[in-house]
């Protein structure tokens, strides 16, 4: 399931793709910590791997939840451009001013 899909573009350069992903696992109370570590990566590459259609330069879990039974996990995907496009906003470089809509 896709949560939302951004599409980041500068004038005159390619495509910058960044998603962000929702997926759940089931969990079951009897399972140890490290089968519930080996669900979530698997989710995480399952996402990573058939949610998109470009190659991923970064895989990252943004937050984990749980709700019920089920671990929900937002993932966020992003191709190379992507990624530089996530630095420029996490950094504020100079010169630039982020506005939000």
């Amino acid at each position: 399931l896709v949560a939302l899909a951004v599409l980041a573009v500068h004038p005159g350069s390619a495509a910058a793709y960044v998603i962000e992903a929702l997926t759940s696992i089931p969990v079951d109370p009897a399972a140890d910590k490290e089968s519930v570590e080996k669900a979530i990566l698997a989710a995480i590459d399952d996402v990573a791997t058939h949610a998109v259609a470009f190659t991923p330069a970064v895989v990252s879990l943004r937050e984990a939840r749980l709700v019920g039974d089920r671990i929900y996990l937002i993932v966020l995907i992003a191709d190379q451009a992507g990624q530089a496009e996530i630095e420029v906003l996490e950094t504020g470089a100079p010169g630039t001013q982020v506005e939000r809509y």
